[in-house]
């Protein structure tokens, strides 16, 4: 099955699948390129009008789990299977310091074999010969969460809104079966991220 196959059955007709870096991030440009892989743009309106315009990010990412020296650069919104994201006309400020992703010596070939295969499958996305198919991406709804209810609360303890949910094995080689959930509060402009894993 081909990429467009999958594209036409989706709900929401204006994703925008591997964006650039510099589409997605207002600032660090450099080094978001060397740690983060934008996998989507969804339309805010495309979850609810009243969210506006802007372009919400699905981000891939492989964080060193072993490295005890990022809890240095820990929050409340980043940590263990956990990140978030100021939105800001559009595009991405990481909330906290980017030393959140150093890697241990042991994790690099883990992050590179992640690096490799998305930049695999952008590279046939873009050339229009990926093969093997992506999830059938909606936006809105409820959450199909693989443990436990994670869904996060915003600062004023409200919880926060469901934007999309991704498996990354569709285009990444992360060794391991994850899913990622997006959320949003539009009172905070926050954007969180948090993954499961089988």
């Amino acid at each position: 099955m081909r990429i467009f196959d999958v594209f036409k059955r989706s709900r929401n007709k204006n994703i925008n699948w591997f964006p650039e870096v510099e589409d997605v991030f207002n600032s660090e440009i450099e080094k978001c390129k060397e740690i983060f892989f934008p996998v989507c743009s969804i339309l805010l309106s495309d979850v609810n009008p009243n969210l506006g315009d802007e372009r919400i990010h699905l981000i891939q990412f492989n964080e060193d789990p072993y490295n005890e020296e990022t809890v240095a650069y820990f929050n409340e919104y980043n940590k263990n299977n956990m990140i978030s994201f100021q939105l800001v006309d559009g595009k991405y400020n990481f909330n906290s310091d980017l030393r959140f992703f150093d890697l241990t010596e042991d994790w690099v070939e883990w992050f590179e074999k992640t690096r490799e295969s998305y930049f695999e499958s952008k590279r046939l996305h873009n050339s229009g010969d990926l093969k093997k198919p992506y999830v059938n991406i909606t936006v809105g709804g409820e959450p199909d969460w693989w443990q436990a209810d994670e869904t996060p609360i915003d600062p004023s303890g409200n919880p926060m809104i469901f934007i999309t949910e991704f498996e990354t094995d569709s285009i990444c080689n992360d060794y391991c079966d994850k899913k990622i959930f997006l959320f949003y509060s539009p009172e905070y402009k926050l954007a969180v991220q948090i993954y499961q894993i089988t």
